[in-house]
């Protein structure tokens, strides 16, 4: 796949001029990371926006008692740093490899020059950083609904909404996904579970039929 349909497929640049898209692509840089690699960590300096092209990034943070929470496993085409941008210095989260996995790098510096002079790109990064904050809301849902049934229905929904496919993709492990939802690996599978029984999804492996 080429530069230019890679950064076509992100959710900030997809609805830019062609003009703009021709300087972004001037400035980024590809960067691949194995496997359970650490992209940067929490109280890291943001140097600039990434955007997924290939493979998926786990987003967590430590809670006060050590425990691991995971936020978001993003897939290809979604982008993370954008922060950076609008002078976030340093960064709250954690990002990991999920898998083999690349990504574009728009550097800071000269993302806020094309930035000056581009309104569009402005209004961009800012719905992105809202979207973002929604994630947040969700994490924050989940953890106030006790029924773990409920919590995996409401999250079935909610990529079923996002993908716009009768047959959705998981993103990324069902432990990440379990662990996203405040819930055991061994809790998430039964709930997948039942509602299969229930004639609620029909599984098969990663992916969901709703039914």
């Amino acid at each position: 796949m080429t530069k230019d349909k890679d950064i076509a497929n992100c959710p900030i640049c997809s609805s830019l001029e062609e003009k703009v898209i021709s300087e972004l692509l001037k400035v980024i840089h590809r960067k691949s990371f194995p496997k359970n690699s650490l992209i940067f960590e929490a109280g890291e300096e943001i140097t600039g926006i990434y955007l997924i092209i290939k493979g998926s990034v786990k987003v967590s943070k430590i809670s006060a008692g050590g425990k691991e929470i995971v936020l978001q496993v993003l897939g290809a085409g979604k982008t993370f740093g954008e922060g950076s941008i609008l002078g976030q210095e340093k960064n709250s989260d954690t990002f990991v490899a999920n898998e083999n996995t690349e990504v574009f790098v728009l550097p800071k510096r000269s993302f806020q020059e094309i930035l000056k002079s581009n309104a569009a790109l402005y209004q961009s990064v800012v719905g992105s950083l809202i979207r973002w904050l929604n994630n947040l809301n969700v994490v924050i849902e989940n953890i106030n609904t006790p029924s773990a049934k409920e919590r995996v229905w409401m999250h079935i929904c909610r990529l079923k909404e996002e993908q716009q496919q009768a047959i959705i993709h998981l993103e990324g492990k069902k432990h990440d996904v379990a662990l996203m939802l405040g819930l055991r690996p061994e809790t998430f599978s039964r709930a997948l579970h039942e509602l299969e029984e229930e004639g609620q999804i029909k599984m098969n492996h990663k992916q969901i039929q709703v039914l």
